[in-house]
């Protein structure tokens, strides 16, 4: 069970995230109806672009950094300055692969308006800073600060009824780098950086190297999910994939926090005691798995209601997506408690890194085939294939750990490779 300053950052971590995938879902309503089914399909895909170049910009941090902050040998201020560094290096590389993915697609080429506004979005969310103050087990007041400006960035575009994609992707992109720029004067305040040595670049991009592609791969059949569908079946099936997609980005958002609150505290538990680890991680799975398979049926029941008030009839096709993607949710929910929440604690970057390149592979190769010729739902159907694939691996890979991990008592536990 969580402690009292457990649950309290849970519930500060908890707030930034609902802003950030939450507080969209007002603008819906409204975008819809203001772009229609096509123009909400181009801003759909420049949101999944942004997701796209914020990974290549964090490069794992988001999930390394609060582990490395709570264990740094050498202090705080020099995995600080390595990954401010690192943001710096990567920016470039990121917004690069966001013009070209741009140009391999038919709904965002010649948008450049668009594509430019959705890279600047997407190097802000990648460069949050968030990760430090999880390290130092007091995110509360930078939580506050990303709640604040992403609220604002919101409330602007309501007001604006005039605004285009473009510029409704510019306003949140202000309230991304404004909630980056107060943190990052928080962060100066609370934790003195200290630049990195030379050649850190490259021993960075290995150790990194396995966090990332797993998130990278993680995102390409997921999140960048609607750039496939737009690429394979057009600008309207990418607005009905997107439309329920968005749902449940929100949705499963709500898993990403505790990564960086269990993750650091299993990594703790495991050099001290493995059965208080090994519990954390049950309770866990347990405790998500169950909320998310209600949310899911949930999602099941009302999504008629939910299509048709977040974005108006014309959308009624998302209806059948929804349906099928919720069911996605509690495959995430076991998938990153095994694998974010437990592999990584116990080192097992790499071939958490494999399963996810094998969940790429089972939910694009149905893509490709299904989506042409059936659209948005049959993506969501690839998706679930997908996801069921990486949960089989991560259970097959921590079979050694089964003992431990589910108290069966017919197996030792053994250490990580």
């Amino acid at each position: 069970m969580l402690s009292a300053r457990g649950a309290a950052d849970a519930g500060w971590v908890y707030g930034a995230h609902v802003a950030r995938y939450v507080s969209p879902l007002l603008l819906y309503p409204v975008l819809t109806r203001r772009l229609g089914l096509e123009g909400f399909g181009v801003f759909a895909s420049a949101i999944a672009l942004a997701l796209v170049v914020s990974v290549v910009v964090d490069y794992g941090q988001s999930l390394s950094g609060p582990r490395d902050i709570a264990g740094a040998v050498e202090g705080p201020g020099v995995v600080v300055g390595q990954a401010l560094a690192m943001r710096g290096v990567l920016m470039l590389p990121a917004a690069a692969i966001g013009v070209g993915l741009a140009a391999l697609n038919p709904v965002l080429e010649g948008a450049s308006g668009v594509v430019a506004m959705a890279v600047v979005l997407g190097i802000g969310q990648g460069a949050s800073l968030l990760w430090f103050f999880q390290g130092i087990r007091d995110p509360g007041p930078a939580a506050m600060l990303e709640v604040g400006f992403a609220l604002t960035a919101t409330g602007v575009v309501l007001a604006m009824p005039g605004l285009s994609v473009g510029g409704v992707l510019a306003v949140q992109a202000g309230g991304v780098w404004a909630g980056w720029v107060a943190t990052g004067i928080l962060l100066l305040r609370r934790q003195r950086v200290q630049a990195p040595e030379r050649g850190f670049v490259r021993r960075v991009l290995i150790q990194g190297g396995p966090l990332f592609a797993s998130r990278a791969v993680i995102v390409a059949y997921t999140g960048a999910g609607v750039l496939v569908v737009a690429a394979l079946a057009g600008p309207a099936h990418a607005a009905l994939y997107g439309a329920a997609d968005r749902l449940i980005a929100a949705s499963g958002s709500l898993m990403r926090p505790l990564a960086g609150l269990i993750a650091p505290r299993i990594a703790g538990l495991l050099g001290q005691d493995q059965a208080a680890a090994f519990r954390t991680a049950r309770w866990t799975l347990a405790a998500s798995t169950g909320a998310f398979v209600l949310l899911a049926a949930g999602l099941t029941l009302t999504a008629p209601l939910l299509i048709r008030l977040l974005f108006g009839a014309g959308f009624a096709g998302a209806v059948e997506v929804l349906r099928l993607l919720a069911w996605v949710l509690p495959l995430v929910a076991v998938s990153q408690v095994l694998g974010l929440h437990l592999m990584n604690p116990l080192r097992m970057d790499g071939r958490f890194a494999l399963i996810v390149v094998l969940g790429c592979v089972a939910t694009l190769g149905p893509a490709v085939v299904l989506a042409p010729g059936l659209g948005a739902a049959r993506m969501a159907g690839a998706r679930i294939i997908g996801e069921a694939a990486v949960v089989a691996a991560c259970l097959i890979s921590l079979r050694a750990h089964w003992g431990a991990l589910f108290q069966t008592g017919r197996r030792r536990d053994v250490p990580a490779i």
